[in-house]
């Protein structure tokens, strides 16, 4: 038994349009490189990797397209790559299928330069084809060249927002300009009154005190010769975190490391080639502006009629505003934000509103979302408006559709008590969004300060969320599969906050654990790679002097709580990435952080609580730091033998920092781990498997357990069928549900498929009573919960690791971790899982290697299913059959198994094979339409 180590056209094309649009590349019967990136972006800006990767695909029209060499070539002058000529860097021609992370190794890059660069790709010997040119910036690659100060304001600031500003002169032609823009805290900042760029909540939150990141702008349109103007508001965010009375604020409130700070550095190139650099320096002005309160937690109030016009524009008149302060000893590294920003993605209109009475307006999104509101108005100067959001109406357990009659929900302070009071300043129309903070909602409540209507009122939600490119998409013929997957979707959109957040209201915490288990379903549904890049550096950042790494990643926001579990994420993320993404560099540079951590974990079992017990992980540092499984039903979260999971990710941690090892050519390392993961299996068994009962720590099954056992082969020979058979009978005795937390969560549908129980993980994901992910939907939920029983919060991504079922068996788009499919998606293995009540699945996912699409339906005499593989990559696609030779296959109106044989002659099917009631079809890239039906 192996578990998790190893025709109509509308229905063919439901989703490739969408896809092709998600890659760059579009339609075509020639063949070409595109979706060009570096670091895994799309014409980044600020690059400060000395060396920098560079990847591209191959997009075709044809069938069993591959590559077969490659050059890529980098210059300053777009014209010299557009001739096919890279003075920086030429690799030549290289012999070699590979399109992914390669390394540059030219000239050395200089810091705030463009370059250019393209690939030139050979199909066969004589054959050869160019890219369209694409671009990088570089960002400052030596700190001797930052020349700007960090400023702030000389009054203590608690609450308001304040602005910076300082005219400059462009003397000459500008050629180009760059920004250079960060903040402790959050900033928006202007040249010429208008916004740079479309980042909300930047930068993003990391440990200040280890790393700041900064963002990088073109911003040559945006000057103009004569006298400019450069202006910047501060927020809060978690760097100035103050408890404030009647205000949400989470556990103690935070830390608060004192004003908010500012950096600014332009860099201007004149057409005369010369320079000019602006920057951040005590000849900047401050003044308080209309933001009078702003709290990451809390809300943020807005005084219209304190607003300052033309502020941010040149020759505005400060005479009056103060000079600022510099600042100086963070001890923070400054590093490019490599990362996509949070932004706006999405802005939602409400479904329905009422108003229940004068100045009382409620506000129905029909979608539980993260993010803030936005009002347009128009009322009477003074009016001051509320405006706070929440989950469900009249206090209930469940959302549902706004009525007559009802109420916002007030029973959990960080609704109730996270607004934004605005203030009117005119009888004219106005509008307002907060900048510095975000929540989690899917009403609004609206009350005005004189219970009088306003003659005009308009709410929207906007939905902030770091923009992660869409990955995947996932439609079935069960509707209820189709509404999880879409509550997934919108749960992880609302913990997407330049790191994953537990929730976007309560905590907003980075919890490790939480975002180790969603990790795989994300890096299905959204291009994760430089998002994870820049997480696990928070890890990297946050680990303590003994190796532990804490539960959560960066430790500003949130709390604390979890266990090896949540440390864990340092280990499996890393390993999820090389796969995934062909990454071998996040290995390296995180190898010896992960070693450290892996030496805490081996020191801690003579630590904690039973130190006879070295490879037994017992509680440690109370219960808060040692939990086991989470939010399992019914269980208060008092799982029955929390030292099971704990040893359970010892052991697994172990074994994989062995894998890693070995990867590296680490083999002392390998050789030791590996031989620590075995010793610590026996100490696992010896301590918790009963092979009378073939239980795991405890009497009576527990899935997450048994489960555990299973995906980490460490049952003993013999025993993995009654052990796998516990978890089977302990479902049915519960009438077909699930009993597991967010950690057997993950694991419950990987080990029943593999094991045989398809039927059974179908009817466990298509529940609709307690505890099931149907129950969730049937009673209005639009994102995944934290508890099963519907208590808490509505909006927590945990759960959400069901869609990989959905992915990887459902649709049979097999991951790198099942062992079919290898690194990078270069051979890609499809063998959908069949029950008996679903009847088609469209699905589509964009890999590193392209994209693939995967789309079966069933008719009463023939199976149809419709595979799409990128170009440079092959397959195996799968058919399960009655095992005889009683089936023929065709793709497209051509026979290719009949007769109990392969039928050779169609281009891009290499072979077919009867294996043990399959059949297995071997084919290169491109489209390929089967169908299976009887003789």
């Amino acid at each position: 038994m192996k578990y998790l180590n190893r025709t109509k056209t509308n229905f063919w094309s439901v989703s490739l349009a969408i896809l092709l649009g998600f890659l760059g590349c579009t339609p075509s019967d020639s063949d070409f490189p595109c979706n060009l990136r570096v670091e895994y972006l799309t014409e980044p800006l600020g690059v400060d990797v000395p060396q920098p990767r560079f990847s591209w695909q191959l997009q075709t029209g044809r069938r069993d397209v591959s590559q077969a060499a490659f050059q890529v070539i980098v210059g300053e002058n777009l014209s010299e790559i557009e001739k096919g000529t890279g003075r920086i860097w030429d690799t030549g021609k290289v012999i070699s299928s590979e399109m992914l992370n390669l390394e540059y190794k030219g000239i050395p890059l200089q810091s705030n330069t463009k370059y250019f660069w393209r690939v030139r790709v050979w199909m066969d010997e004589n054959t050869s084809v160019w890219s369209e040119p694409s671009s990088f910036h570089t960002g400052i690659l030596d700190k001797n060249e930052w020349q700007a100060q960090w400023i702030t304001t000389q009054n203590e600031i608690t609450d308001a927002s304040p602005l910076f500003r300082k005219d400059f002169v462009v003397s000459k032609n500008v050629a180009e300009a760059y920004a250079y823009i960060t903040a402790c805290g959050f900033y928006e900042f202007f040249l010429n009154g208008e916004k740079v760029g479309d980042h909300v909540l930047d930068p993003g939150v990391t440990d200040y005190r280890k790393t700041i990141l900064y963002s990088t702008y073109d911003v040559t349109s945006l000057l103009k010769e004569g006298t400019n103007a450069a202006g910047a508001m501060l927020g809060n965010g978690a760097w100035n975190l103050h408890k404030t009375e009647g205000r949400w604020s989470w556990g103690g409130g935070g830390t608060a490391f004192g004003n908010p700070l500012l950096w600014v550095q332009l860099m201007i190139t004149y057409s005369d080639g010369s320079t000019e650099l602006v920057v951040s320096d005590g000849t900047w002005k401050t003044a308080v502006g209309p933001v009078t309160f702003n709290n990451l937690y809390g809300g943020e109030d807005y005084n219209a009629q304190k607003e300052l016009p033309g502020w941010a524009s040149a020759n505005f008149d400060d005479s009056h505003w103060l000079a600022v302060a510099e600042a100086e000893g963070l001890g923070g590294t400054l590093k490019s934000q490599l990362t996509p920003p949070i932004k706006v993605t999405q802005t939602l209109a409400p479904v329905k509103q009422i108003n229940p009475e004068p100045g009382v307006f409620l506000f129905d999104l029909g979608q539980n979302i993260a993010g803030w509101w936005r009002v347009e108005i128009k009322g009477t100067p003074g009016q001051v408006i509320r405006i706070r959001g929440a989950e469900t109406l009249n206090d209930s357990l469940f959302a549902k559709p706004l009525e007559d009659g009802d109420k916002l929900s007030t029973k959990f302070k960080y609704h109730a008590q996270t607004w934004t009071d605005y203030t009117l300043k005119s009888n004219e129309p106005e509008s307002y969004e907060p900048r510095f903070f975000y929540t989690g909602f899917r009403y609004v409540e609206v009350v005005v300060s004189n219970k009088q209507n306003p003659e005009y009122l308009k709410i929207e939600g906007r939905v902030a969320r770091s923009a992660n490119e869409r990955n995947g998409t996932f439609e079935s013929s069960d509707s209820l599969l189709n509404r999880i997957y879409r509550a997934g979707v919108w749960s992880q959109m609302g913990n997407m906050q330049s790191y994953p957040t537990d929730c976007p209201h309560r905590e907003k915490g980075a919890y490790n654990g939480d975002g180790q288990v969603i990790a795989e379903t994300s890096m299905h549904d959204f291009h994760m790679a430089p998002f994870y890049t820049k997480w696990l550096n928070d890890m990297r950042d946050s680990q303590e002097e003994n190796g532990r790494i804490p539960n959560t990643s960066p430790v500003l926001v949130g709390g604390m709580g979890g266990g090896v579990a949540w440390g864990s994420a340092y280990v499996l993320i890393p390993w999820w990435m090389y796969h995934y993404y062909g990454d071998a560099r996040i290995l390296q540079e995180h190898y010896p952080t992960m070693k450290r951590y892996l030496n805490y974990l081996r020191e801690l079992g003579s630590k904690d609580e039973d130190p006879s017990e070295p490879y037994i992980i017992d509680n440690f540092d109370g219960y808060w730091y040692s939990l086991g499984e989470w939010c399992a039903p019914g269980s208060k979260n008092d799982c029955p033998n929390h030292p099971v999971v704990n040893t359970f990710y010892y052991y697994y941690n172990s074994l994989l920092f062995s894998k890693i090892a070995n990867e590296l050519g680490h083999l002392d390392d390998a050789k030791y781990f590996k031989t620590l993961s075995d010793t610590i299996k026996q100490h696992f068994n010896s301590k918790f498997f009963n092979t009378e009962t073939a239980l795991y720590g405890t009497d009576e099954a527990f899935q997450t357990y048994q489960l555990l056992a299973l995906v980490g082969n460490l049952v003993p020979e013999g025993y993995q069928n009654k052990v796998f058979q516990t978890v089977v009978d302990d479902i049915k005795s519960r009438n077909d549900h699930l009993n597991t937390g967010i950690i057997g969560t993950k694991y419950l549908w990987p080990v029943l498929v593999e094991g045989g129980e398809n039927e059974l993980a179908y009817k466990i994901a298509t529940q609709t009573t307690y505890p099931s992910f149907g129950y969730w939907i049937e009673n209005g939920s639009t994102t995944l919960l934290e508890q099963w029983s519907g208590v808490n919060s509505h909006n927590h991504q945990m759960f959400g690791s069901i869609t990989e079922y959905f992915y990887k068996f459902l649709a049979g788009i097999q991951s790198p971790m099942e062992g079919n499919t290898t690194n990078g998606y270069k051979q890609i293995h499809i063998e959908p899982v069949i029950p008996e009540g679903l009847n088609h699945v469209n699905a589509s996912l964009e890999t590193v290697a392209g994209t693939v699409v995967s789309n079966w339906k069933k008719q009463p005499e023939s199976f149809f299913h419709e595979v799409k593989i990128p170009g440079n990559s092959s397959s195996t696609v799968v058919f399960s059959t009655p095992g005889d030779n009683s089936v023929t296959l065709w793709e497209g109106e051509t026979k290719i198994w009949d007769d109990n044989r392969f039928i050779e002659g169609v281009a891009g099917v290499h072979d077919v094979k009867m294996e043990q009631g399959k059949l297995f079809v071997r084919t290169g890239s491109g489209t390929y339409h089967f169908r299976m039906g009887k003789k």
